[in-house]
């Protein structure tokens, strides 16, 4: 993942907090995946992986 200040950097806004009022919603899936290895390391409990792909909704399966 790239650092947010870089993000910052190359989409040329005035600071980080910024980018991450704007974007900040599409990193929830890496928090939750760092979190989860994290307490998997401290815990000894099974390490999920979260989804990063958001679910098909509205699609018609078969």
């Amino acid at each position: 993942m790239t650092p947010l200040h870089v993000v910052s950097d190359v989409l040329g806004h005035a600071s980080i907090a910024i980018t991450k009022d704007v974007y900040g919603h599409l990193m929830e899936g890496d928090k939750r995946a760092a979190t989860e290895a994290i307490s998997s390391a401290l815990l000894g409990k099974p390490k999920r992986v979260a989804s990063r792909v958001a679910p098909n909704e509205g699609k018609e399966t078969g």
